[in-house]
């Protein structure tokens, strides 16, 4: 066990916060270059859908907690990570959304922040968040160059080693961005006294036969979509260490601004890993809901997408699927037959693959791997129903154009 990273670190407290997160990076293809920085752990992502996924790691609050699930949701308070009442606070999500922004409203509504500013626009103390594209789809190339998700697929090789290789390759790329900001804190006299973190909002399928086939995130709810990685580096902490303890994402809140300020929000859900040593039983958990409002004529009604939660060990975990086993199925086919990923899941589907989607599919409880806790203690864990209309959460209404740049991108059905 590494125990607290205060107790490795060369201050006492740090000045500044740094953290990156890469889109879509899933724990198992994290570039050396970034894990011989620093501390690096295996995290599990709050939830594996962005929008619900980022007001975690800026609140502390797992999903089922802030009830942030869908793009048009936002928190109503500005979460602690990002209130400037104490530091200068700076954010940086050109990568992934170049063109939603609408000039009355923040860059995006999970983010919670009214303008975009890089590092080189902040003064000691600050916090800086980078929302970054990551490994994203479309793989190896940059947003804009297709027209949508769907078009990347459908016009470029779909088979899928070459397809995972661009993604290694988007890896790599995300990497060295993270690395040249990592360099400019260095070459500015500032890494000692900043606490640098890097990880992702939720991990990626690959085609992986066992996974269905399924390229992309959101669902189905699998190892390879909930493990993330979570290195911390700067502030005089050890280069190239494993942590030795599982991570949340909801911990990377609590422990930058314990680290920060010396103190942490009573609301939150994550641990304070600058102080605190988590306990050898502990189980993180991973929640995700999409919905669409349906509107027919009269009646108006939420339709479910996908909704699963669960919790997790360093070796496995277990899944509870929420709805019908019938309407998840037709869900779930239909996406993966028509929408964003769908050219790459048809083009590299099998025998085997199709009866694991229906396996996958069908099945309302899951395990994967050896968790080294019950089915029966994982279901205590977890929320036993997830809702929504919570005070904490303002609705907000997205523009035309945010919602076209948000569909191209695949976050929209």
């Amino acid at each position: 066990m590494f125990g607290s990273l205060s107790e490795r670190a060369s201050v006492e407290r740090v000045e500044n916060v740094v953290l990156f997160v890469s889109d879509a990076m899933r724990y198992d293809f994290l570039p050396q270059s970034v894990r011989r920085l620093g501390v690096t752990a295996k995290g599990i992502a709050p939830s594996t859908f962005t929008a619900s996924s980022l007001p975690s790691l800026t609140s502390g609050q797992y999903p089922a907690t802030h009830r942030v699930w869908m793009f048009d949701d936002q928190l109503a308070e500005t979460p602690p990570l990002l209130d400037g009442s104490a530091t200068d606070v700076g954010f940086d999500a050109e990568a992934v959304w170049p063109e939603l922004p609408a000039p009355e409203k923040p860059p995006l509504q999970i983010h919670h922040l009214t303008e975009e500013r890089t590092l080189d626009d902040l003064e000691p103390p600050f916090t800086h968040v980078v929302h970054d594209v990551g490994p994203h789809a479309p793989y190896g190339f940059d947003n804009g160059v297709f027209e949508s998700t769907k078009a990347f697929f459908e016009e470029h090789e779909r088979r899928r080693a070459p397809l995972v290789s661009l993604y290694r390759e988007d890896c790599r790329r995300s990497a060295s961005r993270f690395l040249d900001i990592y360099d400019d804190l260095e070459e500015r006299g500032l890494l000692s006294e900043t606490l640098v973190i890097f990880t992702s909002d939720h991990g990626q399928c690959l085609g992986e036969p066992a996974n269905g086939g399924r390229f992309g995130h959101g669902h189905p709810m699998v190892p390879e979509t909930v493990e993330i990685p979570v290195v911390f580096a700067g502030a005089g902490l050890p280069r190239g260490r494993e942590y030795g303890a599982l991570v949340s994402g909801t911990d990377i809140a609590p422990t930058a601004h314990s680290a920060q300020r010396g103190r942490v929000s009573d609301l939150v859900d994550g641990l304070d890993l600058w102080t605190e040593t988590p306990p050898e039983d502990r189980t993180p958990r991973s929640d995700v809901w999409q919905h669409l409002d349906v509107g027919v004529g009269p009646l108006d009604y939420e339709l479910t997408v996908y909704a699963a939660t669960s919790a997790w060990s360093e070796d496995g975990g277990h899944i509870f699927q929420r709805g019908s086993s019938a309407e998840r199925t037709v869900a779930l086919g239909y996406d993966n037959c028509f929408r964003g990923y769908s050219p790459a899941w048809r083009h590299n589907s099998s025998p085997g693959s199709l009866l694991s989607f229906l396996a996958l599919s069908l099945q309302r409880e899951l395990t994967f791997g050896a968790p080294d806790f019950t089915r029966e203690a994982a279901r205590e864990e977890v929320p036993s129903a997830f809702q929504t209309g919570d005070p904490a959460v303002t609705d907000t209404t997205l523009s035309d154009r945010q919602e076209d740049r948000l569909r191209d991108l695949g976050y929209l059905k």
